[in-house]
């Protein structure tokens, strides 16, 4: 029976484990320098001349960082955070986590959240904006940042999937904005589990150390040196959101192929989006817009015709060996939720979404099957 899974990560073995060894053989001794290195490697590779703080998560890394845009502290319960519905859990549960109350919004044609149904959702209460660049399609930024200037509220980029995407010829995460990635074991550069946050202040950089760090203010190497026994290690109380040297290992192995990558998943998405078109009752769903100069096709996803059964669709393939899923669940619709607010396009990706199996080595053949199978099904679906 053939197998193809629906993702997984583009790791060079050799590559990894020559990394990770050098990690293992360092026992750590210098205290954390390859996390130090893979900060610098992630803002190399963007251009950038902000900072990078490297945390055990991006779920974390969206924690601190709104913690950070309101004076680094958490909110009341008064405080309301926009967040697209069309996201991950993760989005929606840390506006929780930090004390404050979600006001849900729809995304556009493009997956993303949008100007317009963002503003409608302003209150005098409104404290921050979460914006979600999905499967690595970003945002309008510029206009999102005027809406952030007009009404002076910070934005805080959910920029999990978009690491290697661009905007207008710059890379998601060297932004104004706080940024956080994710290095999740299916993203595009992955560490097998990790985040990293971007800020443009050297100030703001070392508060987020600190709070990954159980609010240290004495750095690894310094903290068990006798000239510091008898001084002030902690001035704030953090937790341990520290990525570890491993990981960055694996990181920085992952970053020196990356672009092959890039093209390999352009290959294999440019060539679903040209069969897909013949195929009667689906649509494709990662349409990039014009001021996306760059896509980094995190996942591939498309769109059922309402006369089919989703989850029946999704039940066929997979018994076929075919690693598919539904779409992106619409956070305000969990059971834990419940919300009876109105998102259109949110509602028909929940209800109507399927994702296809997607990684930068899988091959035409494997593909042909994919969509040999999905017609077969569909066919005999009517």
């Amino acid at each position: 029976m053939v197998n193809i899974p629906l993702g997984k990560p583009f790791l060079k073995t050799k590559t990894v484990m020559d990394s990770v060894e050098k990690v293992i053989e360092s026992r750590w001794i210098s205290g954390g320098p390859t996390i130090n290195k893979f900060e610098d490697a992630v803002k190399d590779y963007n251009n950038d001349e902000g900072y990078y703080v490297a945390v055990s998560n991006a779920t974390t890394g969206l924690e601190l960082a709104l913690q950070l845009v309101n004076g680094k502290k958490k909110f009341n319960s008064n405080d309301e955070i926009i967040v697209p519905s069309w996201s991950w859990v993760a989005s929606g549960w840390v506006v929780y986590n930090v004390g404050a109350k979600p006001v849900w919004c729809d995304v556009n044609n493009y997956g993303v959240p949008y100007v317009d149904d963002i503003e409608k959702r302003i209150t005098k209460n409104t404290k921050a904006i979460i914006i979600v660049h999905q499967m690595g399609i970003p945002c309008d930024i510029d206009e999102i940042n005027k809406l952030s200037e007009k009404y002076d509220i910070p934005i805080v980029e959910d920029s999990a999937c978009g690491f290697g995407s661009e905007y207008k010829g710059v890379k998601i995460g060297n932004t104004k904005n706080v940024s956080v990635y994710s290095f999740q074991a299916r993203k595009c550069l992955t560490t097998g589990e990790g985040g990293m946050i971007s800020v443009r202040e050297e100030e703001d950089s070392e508060w987020l150390k600190s709070m990954r760090a159980f609010g240290t203010t004495v750095s690894p190497l310094k903290r068990d040196s006798a000239a510091y026994l008898l001084k002030e290690q902690f001035d704030k109380i953090g937790t341990n959101y520290k990525m570890n040297d491993i990981q960055a290992a694996v990181g920085l192995a992952h970053l020196s192929y990356f672009d092959e990558e890039i093209k390999l998943r352009n290959r294999a998405g440019e060539y679903y989006n040209s069969e897909l078109v013949n195929i009667d009752g689906v649509n494709i769903g990662n349409i990039v817009p014009e001021y996306c100069t760059r896509y980094n096709w995190q996942n591939y996803h498309c769109i059922l015709d309402k006369r089919y059964d989703r989850d029946l669709i999704v039940d066929k393939l997979r018994k076929s060996g075919i690693g598919c899923k539904w779409d992106i669940q619409a956070i305000h619709l969990e059971p834990i939720i419940n919300s009876d607010i109105d998102l259109k396009n949110t509602e028909m990706y929940h209800n109507q979404g399927l994702w296809l199996p997607f990684f930068a080595e899988i091959t035409e053949e494997q593909q042909n099957y994919v969509l040999k199978t999905l017609c077969q099904i569909l066919e005999g679906s009517k």
